[in-house]
């Protein structure tokens, strides 16, 4: 939260400048759900870099005819591809640290990979059949 703190440093009135819109355009996409900005404790909205990137794919969109409703499941749907590819390229990683383990004979074979941040155990039938 810290660094969102130092990232987010854009008042609403610069941030409406720099993307080119009026700052009510940018409180409509807060409500709509489009952008979440950071908010001092006074409540002062704060723009960070990400969050003008954001406004610019929104710009983007509704220039090529998508409603607002259509972007924001579009961002949520992005949101959401970027959040499962980290958690493949984790899975991924820990795949093969425990296949060098086991191929180092280090561990012993289970059936079942445990798994932290709540994430199902992940069934190994390829483990189980050899």
């Amino acid at each position: 939260m810290a660094s969102e703190r130092s990232e987010a440093v854009y008042i609403i009135s610069v941030a409406a400048e720099l993307a080119g819109v009026h700052p009510q355009t940018l409180r409509i996409y807060e409500r709509r759900g489009l952008l979440d900005p950071y908010r001092t404790p006074g409540g002062t909205r704060r723009y960070s870099e990400r969050d003008l990137e954001q406004l610019g794919l929104i710009q983007e969109l509704t220039s090529a005819g998508v409603n607002l409703e259509g972007v924001r499941q579009i961002l949520r749907l992005r949101a959401e591809v970027e959040r499962l590819e980290h958690q493949v390229s984790r899975l991924r990683r820990l795949l093969g640290d425990s296949e060098q383990r086991n191929r180092s004979g280090a561990t012993t074979r289970v059936g079942y990979v445990r798994l932290k941040r709540n994430l199902p155990d992940v069934a190994r039938p390829d483990v189980l059949d050899e």
